[in-house]
C-alpha cells in the first residue's frame, strides 16, 4: 500500500521577532480522524511557535492504517524537529466508549513513537491545560484559543480544536518548566 504524507503543517507569524531556540517541546493532542502537534521553542519569553498542524489519516482506512499513519507522521516529525520532549494530553474519562478507545490507541502509538526516540514525556489533563492558559479549569475551548493569541503574541488565532488543544498543551508543559526552573533557582 502506498501512503502519501498526510501531515498539514504550518506556521503561524508572532509580533517577537525572537528567534532563540534553546530548548523545544512537541505538543499532542491524540486522536485517530486528526492528532494535532505543536512545536513551541522555550528559549524566549513568550515560547514561540515554531510549527503546528493536523496529522491526517486515510478516510476509511482500518484502524491498523490509521495508526500506522500516525506513527510514520510523528516518526517524522520528531526526526525533523528533534524535540527535546513530548506533552501529550493524559487521558479522562469519557462517556463515549468507543471513541475513549480509538483516542486511547492514537495516544498509545505517540506514547510508543516519543519513547522509542528517547524523548521524556510529560503529560497533562484537560484540566490542567486550562488550568495553566486560562487560570480556570473549566474554560471551554473558544477561552483557551483567545488566550493562546496573548500569551504567546500570534497575529491571528489558531482555531482548529485539535491543534488549538496541541499548543495549549505544549504552553503548559513550557509553564511548568519555567516555574520549576525558578523554584529550582530559588533554593
Amino acid at each position: 500500500m502506498t501512503s502519501r504524507r498526510s501531515t498539514r503543517t504550518s506556521t503561524y507569524r508572532t509580533r517577537s521577532s525572537s528567534t532563540s531556540r534553546r530548548s523545544t517541546v512537541l505538543g499532542i493532542d491524540p486522536g485517530t480522524t486528526g492528532m494535532g502537534y505543536a512545536l513551541l521553542g522555550l528559549g524566549s519569553d513568550p515560547p514561540r511557535l515554531l510549527v503546528h498542524g493536523l496529522v491526517l489519516t486515510p478516510h476509511g482506512g482500518s484502524a491498523a492504517e490509521k495508526l500506522l499513519s500516525i506513527a510514520n507522521e510523528l516518526d517524522g516529525l520528531i526526526a525533523t524537529h528533534e524535540p527535546e520532549c513530548v506533552a501529550i494530553e493524559r487521558l479522562y474519562f469519557n462517556k463515549n466508549v468507543r471513541t475513549a478507545m480509538t483516542v486511547a490507541e492514537a495516544r498509545g502509538v505517540a506514547l510508543l513513537c516519543a519513547a522509542r526516540a528517547g524523548l521524556p514525556i510529560a503529560e497533562y489533563t484537560p484540566q490542567e491545560v486550562k488550568q495553566s492558559v486560562t487560570g480556570s479549569g473549566s474554560a471551554d475551548k473558544r477561552a483557551v484559543q483567545r488566550m493562546l493569541v496573548h500569551v504567546l503574541e500570534l497575529v491571528e488565532p489558531v482555531t482548529q480544536d485539535n491543534v488549538a488543544d496541541a499548543i495549549a498543551i505544549a504552553l503548559t508543559h513550557a509553564q511548568r518548566v519555567k516555574f520549576t526552573a525558578a523554584v529550582a533557582s530559588a533554593r
